[in-house]
């Protein structure tokens, strides 16, 4: 496809005045723009510059004086990287360069992972006046619209998901309970248990800023029984690293991230009554999803994973383990409160 900028009809000078505009609000000065010019020529007026797209030929008789390229400058913003502001620094270092032809031999669309921005490398031509279409003049507004439909769509998810992050509530209290379960060996003088289920209770506190990173401070309690007469409670206290995210109008998710106090205690009963206890570091990693019912109250599940290192015992051959301690497992279900 040949685009030839021949700025003469009200609509086309239209397009040359957005294009402009976008250069001389700072456009040209966040993208990259860079040139390898083999031949020193006399600029030219940008509005001669032809243009071909990837999948149309140079005229013969054109004469290559440099190859351009036009990328992301890091971090620009996506309003600055539509494909029309990228080709027009494009068309304007040919016109400098001396160039009345630009050829775009690789277009790159944006993309999450590697650039928000259309990004375009070509290579720059001097040909005869003679040999440039002016008729192809409007193609450049087809080209355009067709090129940023994938810019656009990213650019409005940016805005949704911008707007959901400024609705997303900034100070969270919560309150679950459900069941757990220690999925690490528990070991007794009479019989060793695993995955005995037990009940977990947690209370919570979450501040998120807009960015949907916060901190938070979790209480955790589990206490489970086993045969015997014997139990174990474990209490939990500490900070943690938190994120949240609005996936709707009323749905919206959170996971956290812990390191705490942690304590240990068993109870024993009957045959050999007593009890004792151990502190060390817990682990907490959390995932949760909710439904605010209101601005001010939700309700939702959560799903905990606790690991806590124990000193092995005296007297019981615990070799077998890699690890020895206690690895707990919570499906829980509560209320939020948002404050």
């Amino acid at each position: 496809m040949l685009l030839y900028l021949h700025f003469q009809t009200r609509k086309v000078k239209k397009i040359c005045f957005v294009w402009a505009a976008a250069v001389l609000t700072g456009c040209s000065s966040t993208p990259r723009v860079t040139a390898d010019v083999t031949e020193q020529l006399p600029s030219q007026p940008v509005e001669k510059v032809a243009v071909y797209d990837t999948d149309a030929s140079v005229p013969i008789g054109a004469r290559p004086i440099g190859k351009v390229s036009v990328t992301d400058g890091g971090m620009t913003p996506t309003n600055k990287c539509l494909y029309g502001n990228m080709l027009a620094l494009a068309v304007r270092k040919t016109a400098e360069s001396g160039g009345n032809a630009l050829h775009i031999d690789e277009h790159r669309t944006p993309s999450f992972w590697t650039s928000s921005c259309h990004r375009i490398w070509g290579t720059m031509y001097v040909l005869p006046d003679s040999l440039v279409d002016g008729n192809a003049q409007s193609l450049i507004l087809e080209m355009e619209e067709e090129k940023d439909k994938e810019l656009l769509a990213m650019a409005q998810k940016q805005i949704e998901r911008r707007k959901r992050a400024l609705d997303n509530p900034s100070d969270i209290f919560k309150v679950n309970i459900g069941p757990s379960w220690i999925t690490s060996e528990m070991q007794t003088p009479t019989k060793t248990y695993k995955n005995e289920t037990g009940i977990a209770l947690e209370l919570a506190y979450q501040h998120f800023w807009r960015s949907g990173i916060g901190i938070g401070l979790n209480y955790l309690y589990h206490t489970t029984s086993f045969d015997e007469g014997y139990r174990v409670n474990l209490h939990y206290f500490g900070p943690s690293v938190v994120y949240g995210i609005k996936l709707g109008n009323s749905w919206r998710m959170d996971g956290a991230w812990g390191l705490g106090y942690s304590v240990c205690k068993e109870d024993f009963k009957g045959f050999m009554a007593g009890d004792s206890s151990e502190s060390n570091v817990g682990l907490l990693a959390q995932l949760g999803i909710e439904y605010m019912l209101s601005k001010s109250i939700g309700i939702g599940i959560q799903f905990n994973s606790f690991t806590m290192r124990m000193k092995r015992p005296d007297g019981i051959d615990t070799s077998k383990y890699g690890f020895y301690g206690i690895k707990r497992l919570d499906a829980q279900l509560g209320f939020r409160f948002y404050l």
